[in-house]
């Protein structure tokens, strides 16, 4: 990466005229944005609050009570492993960076603040914090490369390329840039459960304080210094442009034919079979068999997604079909396909999911309404989209929908940017 094309990236929006709008403001300067993350402690959640369970684990932050409570017991695991994976060997403050670029980057206030208090208990200053919005340029170079492309995984999938791994491999391990991809793509399936369902932020930030530490965990307004108290962001989402219109079918048959190569390594056989019991595996398992103990609850929890819940196995399907074509994943489309015409879906009614949608019913089309823009643009989903959604399925069958979209926002991400070859 050019220091010309780093500078465009921090300095600056992308301009164009198709503006996305937000279904909830974007706070452009770092106290703007405090006094949001404050407010959303009293948010109205889009699914009505859970009862207190203080016997669940899950229960003791929102986003898990929102799990515990809403989805089957199958699906419940977030797909993270809190216990050390000696194959990942990047620091855990640099990535909750990441995950704070995320965060910022979907206007996800719930995610953003819980990074907000991990910073501070590490000991990361609110300079530093505000630095992640605002202003690269005292970073490292390599983590500047990373802080690149997280913004760019986050909120253009479709335009990363290989030459996008290549810029990471200059400064990290084909391993590491792995463990960035996977960690990336992790947290922007979180922001938009948490986000999806709008799940207010917890009253403090007392569980994230460490010994020693001497933030204050009691409020996010704390003052901002001179220097970015008027710097405005260069990562939420503002004036971004739209998707571009979906690619007629037969480009993308033709693309299916395209001989490809996986620009990231593929885990060995016996990594595989510490995660895969279940025949031959799929390359998107033998991707994340590169973390073989971190990855393996993420492994189950998509494998059981596709088998099990309270939803059809079509209506699964077609969310994993539009979420893949929102993002041209082309290997993760290929799977949908494959599990549509298992569900007894027509190649016809397939590629019919690419318009309108209005054959469908009712049902279908807030489903897929809402799945595509919390995979496009989550911060324009609304409560009425969710409405709509609870007009026709019970609040847990809600609940499952955004988790299956939260999957593929993932599954997308990974499989497309290691440009996985399709599974024979």
């Amino acid at each position: 990466m050019t220091s010309l094309t780093l500078a465009l990236l921090i300095a600056a929006p992308a301009a164009d005229p198709a503006v996305q709008e937000t279904s909830k403001p974007v706070g452009a300067t770092r106290d703007a944005e405090k006094e949001l993350l404050e407010g959303h402690k009293k948010a109205k959640p889009r699914l009505p609050l859970p009862p207190a369970d203080a016997n669940n684990p899950l229960a003791r932050v929102n986003n898990g009570a929102f799990r515990a409570y809403y989805l089957p017991p199958d699906l419940r695991d977030s797909g993270f492993s809190r216990d050390p994976d000696p194959a990942m060997t990047l620091d855990n403050t640099f990535k909750v960076k990441l995950f704070w670029i995320t965060s910022r980057a979907n206007n996800c206030y719930y995610c953003l603040g819980h990074q907000e208090y991990k910073l501070l208990g590490a000991g990361v200053s609110d300079d530093d914090i505000a630095a992640l919005d605002s202003d690269w340029l005292a970073a490292p170079p390599k983590e500047r490369a990373a802080y690149a492309f997280t913004k760019k995984l986050t909120h253009a999938p479709h335009l990363v390329t290989a030459a996008d791994v290549d810029e990471l491999k200059k400064h990290y391990t084909a391993a590491q840039v792995t463990e960035i991809l996977v960690t990336v793509a992790g947290y922007n399936s979180t922001n938009r459960w948490t986000d999806g369902l709008n799940i207010p932020g917890e009253d403090d930030g007392a569980r994230f304080k460490k010994e020693g530490a001497k933030a204050d965990f009691s409020t996010f307004k704390t003052p901002t210094s001179d220097k970015y108290a008027k710097q405005e962001t260069r990562v939420a989402p503002v004036k971004l442009a739209a998707r571009p219109p979906l690619e007629a079918r037969d480009k993308v048959e033709a693309l299916w034919k395209e001989k490809r190569a996986a620009v990231l390594p593929l885990a060995d056989a016996k990594a595989v079979a510490e995660v895969w019991t279940d025949g031959a595996a799929p390359n998107w398992v033998a991707l994340l068999a590169n973390f073989p103990k971190s990855t393996k609850g993420r492994i189950a929890g998509l494998k059981a997604a596709t088998e099990k819940g309270t939803l059809s196995a079509k209506l699964k399907a077609q969310v994993a079909w539009v979420a893949a074509r929102q993002d041209r994943a082309w290997y993760a489309l290929a799977v949908a396909h494959g599990r549509l015409l298992k569900a007894g879906v027509s190649e016809d009614e397939i590629w019919k999911l690419d318009g309108d949608r209005k054959h469908l019913t009712e049902a279908e089309q807030a489903a897929l309404a809402l799945a595509e823009t919390l995979t496009a643009a989550p911060w324009q989903v609304t409560d009425a989209m969710v409405e709509r959604c609870r007009k026709s399925f019970r609040d847990a069958e809600v609940a499952e929908l955004v988790y299956h979209t939260c999957n593929a926002a993932f599954f997308d991400r990974v499989t497309e940017t290691a440009r996985l070859p399709l599974d024979k």
